[in-house]
């Protein structure tokens, strides 16, 4: 049971920390804990892993699958996307920690422009600005 709680209090904690970092450009030294799980070599190794995955499962050559994916905005913003993951795998640059949530909320968010029937070109500033961000030359 404690193992339980004490889950759902890192899963909290996780949560409020995320926030803090996405609000400002320049988070609490007390978030290093969280800004080191993000940028680490194996979070950013799965996140761009799972935009490759995301990027083949919307080949036109597949057959569709449950998933609500948007396939043809998915093929649209393919380049975009591939730079993403690329931007993440390369472990020779550096990532903010902001960049990286952007794209965790861009795989993540079941009503985002990633999935449903949305807009491409939605998906491509997203995936745009998460680049950018990621880099550190996001001006907001």
């Amino acid at each position: 049971m404690r193992s339980f709680e004490e889950r759902r209090a890192l899963k909290a904690a996780r949560r409020r920390a995320d926030a803090e970092i996405l609000a400002t450009r320049l988070p609490s030294p007390r978030l290093a804990w969280r800004i080191g799980e993000l940028v680490s070599e194996e979070n950013r190794t799965s996140l761009a892993r799972s935009l490759t995955d995301v990027v083949q499962a919307a080949d036109e050559r597949l057959l569709p699958t449950a998933s609500p994916l948007d396939r043809p905005a998915v093929r649209e913003c393919r380049p975009q996307l591939l730079a993403l993951a690329a931007r993440l795998y390369d472990q020779s640059l550096t990532v903010t920690p902001r960049g990286v949530l952007l794209t965790e909320q861009l795989l993540v968010d079941g009503s985002g422009p990633l999935y449903g029937h949305g807009d491409p070109a939605k998906l491509a500033a997203a995936a745009e600005h998460a680049l950018t961000t990621l880099a550190g030359d996001d001006p907001h």
